[in-house]
């Protein structure tokens, strides 16, 4: 183990190329960005040349029609891409030439530091436990996004294509444009089709209770123990959808799938598709990929057919977010471009398997695929990485089959070994353990009936509640007092110290439909990060028998952000202009009791109510109620909210049960023209992003859990982010050797 942790130690870093070209525009209003030269000062952010940019994507909701043959468009004149001159260092610093590259958004935005080395300085303690980072500095001028919201990195949406930085266009790499709803990246029609909502937490929760009950009567409910262990270890589960996806995370090795490619009459190679299963509830986004090789489709476009299963408390905006690589001089794999949410559709209606066909760009630029859940998030996300990236000087499958096995699902003793890997402290792995002690190697008529252990059923309720929620440490881990959050890897996933997933659903304080009905950014905050620099602490613990990796990115904060689907929700403000004043907004019937605001109607749009203007008393609008006066039917208010398009309710925002027109029979049309998504504040654009810690600038491991002691393995980081974060997500983390639901984020 010592071996393999030197080998980590001394290489885990993307193979790439990076660059130090001199900032430039950042494109807001025409505003200057450091050392670069006034842009266009476009209207409302069409401050670009239209060119291709619509031609890869539907136009309209008529999916019969034949899309146009995609041509390739110039980045002369699109946004603020120029050509410009500029250093391209490697990661240790050294200096190779001079080269000119297209730069400034949508062509990759100029990296941090102004010119100088833009890799983040990385030190490890004499003792080993801390790395230390400082971050470069960002490209944009120091300013709090709270008193100057959304922040000095917010740069104006482009209605284009993204280009790299030889002046290439990404095909495909446009989810939505300025004046429409449509969703560009949606190949075909959205297709629902009903399924059994039952999902994991329900027939686990069954399963308690029936070996609850029975221990109670001296028995042992062996139907129930067994059931349980099927649903943990992913075994055929007949008439649920969540039939083989294994709750204990040790099949790695069998979520890797390849882009096929698709040829045309002649032969000639057009494109490419995968076809991805995942099921949504609760906190937890599982999926059966989540490692994927696009070798085969380097120079098409190709396609992800997701089929995605809505179970019970699994309502949630399907948002997958693909991150870019840029290309280098030598038109190699360069460092990170622009990621984007390719769509943030409303799946809103439990117990449907929702069929949704995303369009990607050239497999070239191909890094990974974040899927979010922003409704409950952390801990809602998934990842499908790129099976072919090498770190640590091997392929990251090869991580994941030196860990789990070539096919841990291929057979018991196969599975066995593979489960072995995950801690016994992970909640997954403490049912399974509890559960396998009523279990019998003997069989026959003849083998002894299994004894009843009393406590046993209380100590698998409090394992299953454990793995209920990722937002907290699970019994007997404790969290680190001195840092920011504390991590314990364990199960493959990651756990955190901090939790607050707002709004009890019964109380008022948010929209009466569940947890899933939440749209804020609490659960899991940073709410002191508002300007440079920000000193972070985290304190990571392993307790599973493997070493995991730590990296954290940045999504747009020092090199920008763009916001996307500005047309998607109902409740952004009405106003065809950017909102530098106070905007009229319409409000529902909702009604103020002493400055609480209570909703009344089966459709709110939650606001922030606090400036009620005169009354109409046309049976609409507000009641405002102080003691026992009442003021009745408030036709509209004011919202003093400054940044456009997010939500008079500003950040914190509560979900419409539905942003569709509704039919007179109930129902409503996902494929309908008015494509009304359900929230801005949580969708990114196309956002920059940027390693801060980890990856390129050095491996940070984390060790394995003593196998003797059970003592968590420890390692701690603390960076100094030198930038501001970007409004939509400020700190995300994750384990790059082995990332599929090994992330947490804050906000």
């Amino acid at each position: 183990m010592k071996n393999i942790l030197l080998k980590l130690l001394t290489v885990l870093s993307l193979v790439m190329v990076m660059s130090v070209l001199s900032s430039c525009i950042d494109g807001k209003d025409g505003a200057q960005g450091p050392q670069g030269a006034a842009g266009q000062d476009g209207q409302d952010g069409q401050d670009g040349q239209d060119g291709q940019d619509g031609q890869d994507g539907q136009d309209g909701t008529n999916f019969d029609d034949p899309e146009p043959p995609f041509v390739a468009g110039s980045p002369e004149g699109v946004g603020n891409c120029h050509l410009q001159d500029g250093n391209w260092y490697p990661p240790n610093g050294a200096n190779p030439g001079s080269f000119t590259g297209w730069i400034g958004h949508p062509c990759p935005q100029p990296h941090p530091n102004q010119g100088g080395f833009f890799g983040s300085a990385q030190t490890t303690s004499d003792d080993g436990i801390t790395t230390s980072v400082v971050t470069p500095e960002g490209a944009f001028p120091s300013v709090s996004i709270e008193e100057v919201p959304p922040g000095s990195n917010f740069i104006n949406t482009v209605d284009s294509n993204l280009f790299d930085f030889l002046g290439n266009e990404m095909q495909n790499t446009q989810p939505s444009r300025l004046g429409d709803s449509t969703y560009l990246l949606h190949d075909g029609p959205v297709v629902r089709t009903p399924i059994n909502r039952e999902s994991p937490s329900d027939g686990l929760r069954a399963i308690v209770d029936a070996i609850e009950a029975a221990e109670g009567n001296g028995l042992v409910d062996e139907a129930a123990v067994q059931k349980g262990i099927d649903i943990l270890e992913g075994n055929p589960i007949e008439g649920v959808a969540y039939s083989g996806f294994p709750m204990l995370h040790y099949n790695g090795p069998n979520k890797k799938k390849v882009v096929e490619p698709i040829y045309d009459e002649n032969g000639v190679k057009v494109g490419g598709n995968v076809d991805v299963e995942m099921i949504f509830w609760g906190q937890h986004i599982e999926s059966d990929t989540a490692l994927l090789d696009p070798s085969q489709v380097q120079d098409v476009p190709w396609t992800v057919t997701y089929s995605i299963n809505i179970l019970k408390d699994g309502i949630e905006d399907f948002s997958p977010m693909v991150m870019n690589f840029d290309r280098a001089p030598n038109d190699t794999t360069g460092p990170f471009h622009a990621s984007m949410d390719q769509t943030y559709f409303p799946m809103l209606q439990e117990g449907m398997k929702y069929r949704i066909k995303i369009k990607e760009t050239q497999g070239k630029y191909f890094n990974l695929v974040y899927t979010w859940g922003w409704r409950i998030h952390p801990p809602r996300v998934q990842v499908m990485e790129n099976s072919t990236k090498i770190a640590g000087g091997k392929t990251l499958y090869a991580h994941e089959a030196d860990v789990f096995g070539i096919n841990p699902m291929g057979g018991e003793a196969q599975k066995l070994a593979a489960i072995a890997m995950i801690g016994d402290v992970s909640p997954a792995k403490r049912m399974w353990n509890l559960l396998k002690e009523y279990t019998n190697d003997q069989s026959g008529v003849n083998a002894p009936p299994v004894a009843v252990r009393a406590g046993l059923a209380a100590e698998l309720k409090e394992a299953y509640l454990d793995w209920q929620d990722r937002t907290k440490l699970p019994t007997g881990v404790t969290a680190d007092p001195d840092a920011t959050i504390t991590l314990l890897y364990a199960n493959n996933t990651l756990y955190g110290s901090r939790q607050g997933v707002s709004g009890t659903g019964v109380t008022g304080d948010d929209s009466g439909m569940g947890a899933s009905a939440f749209k804020g950014i609490c659960n899991g905050c940073a709410h002191d990060w508002t300007k440079r620099p920000y000193n972070y602490k985290v304190t990571l613990l392993n307790g599973d028998h493997f070493p995991h990796g730590y990296m954290n990115v940045d999504f747009g904060g020092s090199r920008g952000w763009e916001n996307q689907f500005q047309d998607t929700d109902p409740t952004t403000a009405l106003s065809s202009h950017l909102h530098t004043e106070e905007t009229v907004i319409l409000g529902n019937r909702t009604q103020l009791v002493d400055d609480v605001l209570l909703d009344t109607t089966s459709n709110p749009a939650k606001q922030a109510l606090r400036n009620v203007p005169a009354t109409v008393n046309d049976g609409q609008g507000i009641t405002q109620a102080t003691g026992d006066s009442a003021e009745f039917n408030v036709l509209e208010l004011i919202t003093n909210n400054r940044v456009f398009p997010m939500n008079s309710g500003g950040t914190e925002e509560f979900l419409q049960p539905t942003p569709r027109e509704i039919a007179d029979d109930g129902g409503f049309d996902d494929n309908a023209a008015n494509q009304l998504g359900s929230g801005c504040f949580f969708t990114f654009g196309r956002n920059h992003s940027w390693p801060n810690a980890g990856g390129p600038w050095g491996a940070i491991i984390v060790p394995p859990v003593d196998a003797g002691t059970g003592v968590p393995g420890l390692h701690k980081v603390e960076i100094q982010y030198n930038f501001e974060p970007s409004r939509r997500l400020k700190i995300y983390q994750f384990d790059p050797l082995h990332h599929d639901v090994a992330v947490y984020s804050l906000h």
